[in-house]
């Protein structure tokens, strides 16, 4: 594939995008969607959020909002600091969300829905995120219909809708995984060190949004780094380098911040030992339970599709159910780890990885199978397409030797692995996959599409 001439880059079709997505994001939400209730998640940021704006401290109150908080460090804080910055333009907007912290499930029928403020700058990020899709797709393939309906393919999930109608981190996530992707494109076109450090910066956001990111960027830098060193090549190493500078930099005044207040420079801290727990308790899983998570974890049908096809005993504890693995072994695990640790939860977390991981670990990685099976089929209906699409475009890029393909396709790798390694893998966490999987169908189809072999978009 040819690298893309900054000279020919198409502004205006660019500009002509922009117009349109702003437009039809704009009708969509007008016709179809309205900011729903908040609720789990989506209250505690909101509690988050109302003691930056109030007391600035970064701390839950729960239903006692009279007093200051105590300082927390159990989420990352960029959402909840983004939610602050809307309410401090919009005061309907605090007091609408005041009501509904107090007010809980009457909230519907008592509290005003001031929402718009908050609501319109995240359909902003949406035509954002949707520009520098985009962008990164025409430098990927030099073609302007590829980029055209990559975007057309990602908007199609809803899943930017969703997330700009709902107070969840993950609208933040839907922005900034695009820029990483441009960066990881522009970096391995041009060698440039800006990309490098563009990188670093991204990763860092990610990370003050949600702090698993934190390994993407440890990964990326020793991925660099060993390269460098069976190489020879300094290159690699140096940029590596400029990631890790960059994205330190970003997360620094929060983590001397946790520093000051709990004595660790962790991103997060208290509810890791958790996620373990819930984690590890599908290591228990019977062989038979293991083969039907293909199926009951299937978006949209799959739940049904088992109980069609499946006996009961293969399925039941798979789902979020009183009975399921999390919260039935996977509270057993965390009660008695915690027992075993006297009650300390800081030594929480890295006893349970010693014995319910290490410990285990051939059984650790088979039950992680199904886990990424599950995590992958984000986007829905697109993933059933997108997922082959983008096995074939990786055999193309490995074939022609195309290293932004290759590069782009790193961060996806290392965050699936995580997540179905350490976590429920639930398809939410990885929603920055319609990217690939809108990049790679658009690909494909436009390839097919056309009279030129198909191998000619990769070279």
């Amino acid at each position: 594939m040819s690298t893309t001439n900054p000279a020919s880059f198409p502004r205006r079709q660019l500009i002509a995008f922009v117009i349109f997505a702003a437009l039809g994001v704009s009708v969509v939400q007008i016709v179809f969607y309205q900011m729903p209730n908040p609720e789990l998640d989506a209250r505690r940021y909101i509690d988050y959020a109302l003691n930056i704006h109030d007391h600035q401290v970064f701390g839950l109150s729960g239903k006692s909002r009279d007093s200051v908080p105590q300082p927390g460090n159990a989420n990352s804080p960029l959402y909840p600091a983004f939610l602050a910055l809307a309410m401090y333009f919009d005061d309907g907007l605090r007091d609408s969300l005041i009501c509904t912290m107090e007010q809980g499930s009457n909230a519907p029928a008592i509290c005003p829905r001031d929402y718009s403020t908050i609501t319109w700058a995240q359909l902003g990020l949406v035509v954002v995120a949707m520009a520098v899709l985009w962008t990164a797709a025409f430098w990927l393939f030099n073609r302007i219909s590829i980029a055209w309906l990559s975007c057309l393919l990602t908007f199609a999930t809803t899943k930017p809708m969703f997330f700009a109608n709902n107070f969840l981190t993950e609208i933040l996530i839907v922005v900034f995984f695009p820029v990483l992707l441009l960066s990881v494109i522009g970096a391995s076109r041009s060698g440039a060190k800006r990309w490098w450090l563009g990188a670093g910066v991204t990763i860092g956001l990610l990370t003050l949004t949600r702090p698993e990111y934190l390994y993407l960027a440890y990964s990326i830098t020793s991925i660099g780094i060993v390269v460098a060193l069976l190489t020879k090549n300094l290159r690699f190493g140096t940029s590596a380098l400029l990631l890790i500078s960059s994205f330190s930099v970003v997360i620094a005044p929060w983590s001397i911040r946790n520093h000051q207040q709990f004595s660790s420079f962790a991103v997060t801290g208290g509810y890791g030992d958790i996620i373990i727990a819930y984690r590890s308790a599908y290591n228990r899983m019977t062989f038979q339970e293991w083969a039907a998570a293909f199926v009951f974890w299937l978006p949209g049908h799959g739940e049904a599709l088992a109980k069609q096809w499946l006996p009961a005993s293969s399925y039941t504890r798979l789902g979020t159910d009183p009975k399921s693995y999390i919260y039935v072994e996977g509270k057993e695990i965390f009660d008695n780890g915690l027992a075993t640790v006297g009650g300390t939860r800081a030594d929480l977390m890295s006893y349970l990885i010693k014995t319910e991981i290490l410990a285990h670990p051939l059984k650790h990685v088979a039950t992680s199978i199904p886990l990424a099976w599950r995590g992958v089929l984000a986007g829905k209906y697109l993933a059933v397409v997108g997922l082959p699409c983008f096995v074939v475009l990786m055999i193309f890029a490995v074939r022609e030797r195309n290293t932004a393909i290759l590069f782009i396709s790193i961060p996806a790798i290392i965050m699936v692995g995580l997540y179905a390694a350490v976590s429920m893998s639930i398809p939410r966490y990885n929603v920055y996959l319609i990217y690939y999987y809108a990049l790679a169908s658009a690909w494909l189809l436009v390839t097919l599409s056309s009279k030129n072999d198909p191998g000619c978009l990769l070279r």
